[in-house]
């Protein structure tokens, strides 16, 4: 059934091409956000994270989805509660339209990258945003006085796979490493409070740290109970009392001396460096997750340079 689709567009084409004068033909060509909304859905398998790609409801993809069938006058998904599955008609159609949409991309891309070469985008996790780049993002745009550069911030711990940015940070975990990917840095768990809490309560050795008010950051699952196990203390230890569900929250407060933080040290080398935070004793402890780096426009050699300049700094 999917070959006889694809034979009757490519008939329906080549009849229309061959038949009418050039300078009226006519592309047998269904309502483009239509094909667009199938091509997602399609490849991803699902309406919802269609919708989510596409920054539309959920309903819209369907309806556009259901004009497209009602267009080519075939069904095109078999649908099972929030199941979907491909007949042979979508089989077929689907490697079509994403290699049409790819290679649109791709070719719109190259041939204006010129006018948006001193443009730069990056998506980069929060805390390390805030707490690394801005504070070094100069230099970088002092070797490229011209340089346009727009940040948004992600909590994101994976790569985001329909990500349009030109560099994206995250921080978290990544399957596989390529070329134009990269863990910037080995990176641990250290200890770390302010001058002042750290002159109220003195020298502090594990049984100390274990009674010690501390602060936790939720989302990670390398937590006090990991850092505890790893150091080898198994006594009792006093629960954080002092949650954060951010990072950037978490180092104020230690700053304040609300107590003594959890926290990876490149998150807060800043601090260690003015004076703001001390490290509590010497362990470190290392971490699962880490900052990566992706080049997701090699095409852009701002993209690439940014790529080397960050990479370099950490080396």
């Amino acid at each position: 059934m999917g070959a006889c689709l694809i034979k009757a567009l490519i008939n329906a084409s080549y009849s229309m091409s061959h038949n009418a004068p050039t300078q009226h033909s006519h592309r047998f060509l269904p309502p483009l956000n239509a094909l667009k909304a199938f091509e997602s859905a399609a490849r991803l398998q699902s309406l919802t994270k269609a919708s989510e790609e596409l920054n539309v409801t959920r309903a819209a993809v369907s309806q556009q989805v259901k004009q497209l069938e009602h267009y080519l006058e075939a069904t095109l998904f078999e649908r099972s509660g929030s199941k979907l599955t491909l007949t042979d008609d979508a089989q077929y159609y689907l490697p079509l339209l994403t290699q049409m949409f790819d290679s649109l991309s791709v070719g719109t891309e190259q041939l204006f990258e010129r006018k948006r070469r001193n443009l730069l985008t990056l998506n980069v996790a929060q805390s390390f945003c805030h707490q690394w780049l801005i504070p070094r993002v100069s230099e970088f745009k002092r070797l490229n006085p011209n340089l346009e550069i727009k940040i948004a911030t992600t909590s994101n711990p994976y790569p985001n796979t329909s990500q349009t940015a030109d560099i994206e940070i995250i921080n978290g975990m990544l399957p596989k490493e390529s070329q134009l990917t990269e863990r910037l840095t080995d990176e641990h768990w250290v200890l770390v409070a302010s001058p002042s809490y750290l002159k109220q309560h003195g020298v502090m050795e594990l049984t100390d740290i274990a009674e010690a008010e501390k602060i936790s950051t939720s989302g990670y699952r390398e937590n006090w109970n990991y850092w505890f196990n790893q150091v080898g203390y198994s006594d009792d230890w006093v629960k954080p009392k002092l949650h954060f569900d951010h990072s950037l929250l978490a180092v104020e407060a230690a700053v304040c001396g609300l107590g003594i933080l959890l926290v990876k040290d490149v998150l807060v080398e800043d601090q260690l460096k003015q004076g703001e935070l001390i490290k509590v004793g010497e362990w470190k402890v290392p971490c699962e997750t880490s900052h990566y780096i992706l080049c997701h426009n090699p095409s852009n050699s701002m993209a690439v340079e940014f790529f080397d300049w960050l990479r370099h700094s950490f080396n």
